[in-house]
């Protein structure tokens, strides 16, 4: 193995396949992972703030939705595309940092929003910024990390998921409590403002196909990538279980705070100190869980991608239900903890899959495929729809009507989860063995 010390930014075409030792990367793999908590923590702080915010505007369910779904969803869809094309030919590092400069901007500047219209504003900013996070890092990831040892790393990096969800629950409920719902969005802005500049100047950027066998092609046309989606039932299959669980997923953590004040009376410092915790560990529980398991058993076959988050999603719709329909926030909790942790099990093998079959060329571009169908279908529909429902069961369920449509949105659509992902097992293993023979 060739070790290149320093290597702040390699061109695409040097030492490719060579599986180069790039020094820094664990820097790169810290501070990315940082970014991504910021990422995570500026998009959902607005869920544990949503009943002072919504009790100041006068906000409905539905608008509420629109805020933490819909909006965010169309819009990041909108130029996630773009930007990953752009890191399929331009320094991916530098244009992670600049995202994350963007999104924490409109997130201080959600602070100063006075209504609906002004908070839709902002939060379009944040959705404008973070278009530019995910995709591109995991373009750099694969290429920090050998093909073997990618589903490790891809759940060290996605576990910024549920830390910065608990960050933004405890940190968000604490601070405004102790000062007000702005101040929660002035802090979480100013702390991305800071690791902006960190990671334009610590991160390394890596060789592309540092650990292809192959040479690096030119970057591939948005439409190639798009027609080798269409043309992979595996990919095609992944990208609707990912779609599906992030619809359960964002249902659960944008509603979960208001469905403990408003359903079971419990004040905003209790949910910051028991349900963040609690959604927090359960959530990063999940992701190493996943990783970890697959990564044990990928090497006899690489059904597990599938079949493990399959019987992960179909163990977990019923637990949910149960626990949603507990008589106490604090039962509410406590079986929530292992439904969380289970709905968690996709995300690690999805995002592996896509990197493991699209060449190196459209890592950036076929993530952010992924992640568009995530999007637009899980965010873009998860909080709306439980907001919707919610909004028309309110006259005659009254703050019961919230826990109803949680549970009529998410335990039918993990059933369907599990479904796509055993579809997907039934393709994988041909794929990936066709892509090695193709290296």
């Amino acid at each position: 193995m060739v070790t290149c010390a320093g290597i702040k930014t390699a061109p695409a075409e040097a030492a490719l396949g060579s599986g180069m030792a790039v020094h820094g990367r664990w820097t790169g793999v810290i501070l990315l992972t940082l970014a991504y908590i910021m990422n995570f923590l500026d998009r959902q702080i607005l869920a544990v703030l949503i009943e002072p915010i919504k009790a100041e505007m006068l906000l409905s369910d539905t608008q509420v939705g629109l805020l933490t779904g819909t909006l965010f969803a169309v819009f990041y869809s909108c130029i996630t595309l773009p930007v990953a094309m752009l890191a399929d030919r331009a320094n991916r590092i530098r244009i992670i940092a600049v995202a994350c400069f963007l999104w924490s901007f409109f997130t201080l500047l959600t602070g100063f929003a006075t209504s609906f219209a002004l908070l839709a504003i902002a939060r379009i900013g944040v959705a404008f910024g973070e278009a530019g996070g995910i995709a591109p890092s995991l373009s750099v990831m694969s290429d920090y990390f050998p093909p073997e040892r990618r589903v490790l790393a891809v759940s060290l990096f996605t576990s910024a998921t549920p830390v910065g969800l608990m960050l933004g629950v405890i940190g968000g409920g604490l601070i405004a409590s102790a000062y007000d719902w702005r101040m929660a969005f002035y802090i979480a802005g100013g702390a991305g403002l800071v690791l902006a500049p960190l990671l334009y100047w610590l991160a390394p950027e890596p060789p592309r196909g540092n650990f292809e066998a192959r040479p690096r092609g030119a970057a591939m046309p948005f439409m190639a990538v798009v027609k080798l989606f269409i043309a992979s039932p595996t990919l095609r299959w992944m990208a609707l279980a990912s779609g599906l669980f992030a619809i359960s997923a964002n249902a659960l953590i944008t509603w979960m705070p208001a469905l403990l004040m408003r359903g079971y009376d419990a004040s905003p410092q209790e949910v910051a100190l028991y349900y963040g915790p609690v959604v927090g560990v359960s959530l990063m529980v999940g992701l190493f869980a996943s990783g970890g398991i697959i990564a044990r058993l990928v090497g006899r076959s690489t059904r597990a991608y599938a079949v493990v988050p399959a019987i992960a999603t179909l163990i977990c719709a019923p637990l949910t239900g149960l626990a949603l329909m507990s008589d106490s926030w604090q039962m509410v909790l406590v079986w929530s903890a292992i439904p969380m942790a289970l709905l968690n099990f996709p995300v690690p093998p999805a995002l592996t899959v896509v990197q493991n079959l699209a060449p190196p060329e459209a890592r950036s571009t076929a993530s952010a495929l992924l992640l568009l169908v995530l999007n637009l279908i899980g965010i873009g529909l998860g909080p709306l729809l439980v907001g919707a429902i919610s909004d028309i069961l309110v006259e005659t369920q009254g703050d019961d009507s919230l826990r109803l449509a949680m549970i009529a949105t998410m335990v039918p659509i993990m059933v369907l989860t599990a479904g796509a992902l055993y579809m997907a097992s039934r393709t994988i293993a041909a794929e990936h063995a066709a892509f090695a023979r193709a290296k």
